[in-house]
């Protein structure tokens, strides 16, 4: 198992939808933690709860490059349940508290049992940034109580309309209603429900398969997308063979020979020998003309119709280039 360490985590609450958490919910719920996910490539852990889902995630490429194995089993921080609130920052009204991190600091506000909003400091953050964090994650939460509360002040209001429009009248005529049909009442509630229920079914079943088919192709995208980026990382890698190949051009335009060459992964050095006087400007210019070439150095050697010619790569070639040969 692999510990994620929480600098490198993103906390999302989700709502999630009513119902069980079946196949099916955990198939779209993973669709969506995925999608909102803020990488190209995530990894999710989900934590279920009574109206919400925690959601972490992490940069898959990322830890690959950190030199974690891929088909390892990972965990985020947070949830491995060794968290200790330092002494002094636990706040039972609102439910914030601050967690010293192996890498920073983490403060979690928890609400009713469940984790509502999480941050995340590379050091310890000053009172300040402590209060607006608090304030932000009750701004949102309190949208949430002002909707519920809307909602259940135009029922009461609703409620209140009708029985006040209510009359004796109206008593006995349902009380008539009820004692006369019952059982084609229900009978026709049942039969309702039934077809509402299969429907309902169904709808549910033909969004679990379309989302299924949209969370395939939409790893396959990201798949295809992360082997091209490493297809053109490669192409766009310098061939050793054309810094030596450009020196050849231009010792053979001045009437002069190579007799000593080396190409290292970022510049190129020679030694540029010829039977008559060679003009180090001429030189110099012909170098600097070459596409792969910059920064032209020339020094004078022993040898009074030698120069040895330094120049820095355009494209600095890799370490796994110059063993391998050309990509």
């Amino acid at each position: 198992m692999i510990v994620i360490s929480r600098s490198l985590l993103h906390f999302e609450r989700i709502e999630r939808p009513p119902g069980p958490v079946d196949t099916r919910m955990r198939a779209a719920m993973q669709l969506m933690a995925r999608t909102r996910a803020p990488f190209d490539d995530p990894g999710t852990h989900i934590i279920w709860q009574a109206r919400h889902a925690a959601v972490w995630s992490w940069d898959k490429g990322r830890l690959a490059r950190l030199g974690a194995d891929e088909h390892a089993w990972f965990m985020p921080e947070p949830v491995l349940g060794e968290d200790r609130f330092i002494s002094g920052t636990r706040d039972v009204d609102d439910g914030f508290g601050l967690i010293d991190r192996r890498d920073g600091y983490e403060g979690q506000i928890w609400q009713s049992g469940e984790l509502t909003m999480s941050r995340f400091w590379s050091r310890q953050p000053a009172a300040d940034e402590i209060t607006r964090f608090r304030r932000a994650a009750h701004a949102e939460t309190d949208v949430d109580a002002v909707d519920t509360a809307s909602g259940t002040q135009a029922l009461q209001e609703r409620i209140q309309s009708i029985g006040a429009r209510f009359r004796p009248i109206h008593a006995a005529a349902l009380a008539l209603l009820l004692v006369g049909t019952p059982l084609l009442f229900s009978a026709g509630a049942y039969v309702r429900l039934s077809i509402e229920q299969s429907a309902a079914q169904r709808e549910l079943a033909a969004f679990a398969e379309n989302s299924a088919g949209d969370f395939s192709a939409l790893d396959r995208y990201r798949s295809q997308a992360a082997r091209l980026a490493v297809y053109r990382e490669a192409l766009e890698q310098i061939n050793p063979l054309l810094p030596a190949a450009e020196l050849a051009e231009v010792t053979a335009e001045l009437e002069s020979r190579i007799s000593r060459l080396q190409v290292n992964p970022d510049e190129v050095s020679a030694v540029i020998e010829s039977q008559s006087e060679l003009d180090p400007a001429r030189l110099a210019q012909a170098l600097e003309a070459q596409p792969s070439l910059a920064n032209v150095r020339l020094n004078r050697t022993v040898n009074s119709s030698a120069w040895e010619a330094q120049a820095d790569l355009v494209f600095p070639i890799t370490e796994a280039t110059v063993a391998g040969g050309a990509p």
